[in-house]
């Protein structure tokens, strides 16, 4: 087994496609933070720590109940006493694992929740998911099957579990603030983040105690919208034949030394573009947004559910 004493202690935690792989990419650049995912390419720097062992819940469609998680490779090799360990796991905000675990052996971390508007965020994660090599289910299709549910979230149903439960988020959000306190935790929506980025980091800075000067000038955004090109060779890149895998695997039995040399290239299949906003009826719109009444409210008059001191505007 591999023993940790250096943990994570800054935790972006969600909820998904909320602005926090845009706010990790740009904190994790100050030399008093150190990412021990930065080793991997940013989109998929989610470690999941806090969730490893069998599935409490279905992350996604391909992740059943059940299924056994592994955290991503943590990397330490670099970490020179940074006064922050930084970790990026969306998930991480709706399990009660994760909750109890920070309450209990992390005392001294410190939680960001990133929110945005519900409605929005079923629509992003469904981007998100058609983003992917393995999801191939039409937006038809999806709203077909949870009429089919009646809209019932049903933590044995990997299929629409997570389009049903990222976006209600509110009493998710009451907990973790709640359990750890309005010292421990800050919760920003996307729109601040969108609209005042520079203002929003001097406040994280001030909070963490750190120098907001030390933070990169150009802010790039990260994780946007499109799908997977469809270009012969990157399509190849994503899957390749399996004799490729056998010859690579007989000429260098190294599986590090495969993925340092493998990775890059394979890497630059997964080259997104830009796709059209997909329209969507007003009946079905007006559908999900009744589903969702309640975290609606609550974002749009968060003001009037969470104390002042935690929320960065």
């Amino acid at each position: 087994m591999q023993a940790i004493t250096d943990v994570p202690n800054l935790l972006l935690i969600g909820a998904p496609k909320s602005g926090t792989t845009s706010l990790l990419s740009w904190i994790r650049e100050h030399p008093e933070v150190y990412h021990p995912w930065g080793h991997m390419p940013i989109p998929n720097s989610e470690s999941g720590f806090l969730l490893g062992g069998f599935a409490e819940f279905p992350f996604s469609p391909s992740i059943p109940v059940g299924t056994l998680v592994l955290p991503n490779n943590i990397d330490l090799d670099n970490y020179k006493n940074q006064k922050w360990i930084i970790d990026k796991s969306p998930q991480h905000l709706y399990s009660v694992n994760a909750l109890d675990y920070v309450s209990k052996y992390l005392p001294n971390s410190k939680v960001i929740i990133t929110l945005r508007n519900p409605y929005d965020l079923f629509i992003s994660w469904y981007g998100q998911m058609n983003k992917g090599i393995n999801y191939n289910t039409s937006f038809e299709e999806l709203i077909d099957m949870l009429d089919n549910s009646n809209w019932k979230v049903n933590i044995h149903n990997q299929d629409t579990w997570s389009f049903l439960t990222y976006p209600k988020y509110s009493e998710s959000v009451m907990k973790w603030i709640e359990n750890l306190g309005e010292d421990r935790v800050k919760v920003i929506k996307l729109t601040s983040i969108a609209g005042n980025s520079r203002g929003v980091l001097n406040s994280i800075c001030e909070w963490l105690d750190i120098d907001p000067l030390k933070l990169p000038q150009k802010l790039a955004v990260n994780n946007q919208g499109g799908k997977l090109s469809n270009n012969p060779l990157r399509k190849f890149l994503r899957h390749p034949p399996n004799f490729i895998f056998k010859l690579a695997r007989l000429f260098l039995p190294s599986r590090n030394f495969r993925r340092i040399i493998f990775d890059p290239i394979r890497r630059m299949g997964w080259k997104y573009v830009r796709t059209e906003k997909k329209h969507i009826s007003p009946e079905v719109e007006e559908r999900i947004r009744t589903i969702f009444t309640k975290d609606i409210e609550f974002f749009d008059n968060i003001e009037e559910y969470i104390p002042s001191s935690v929320l960065i505007n």
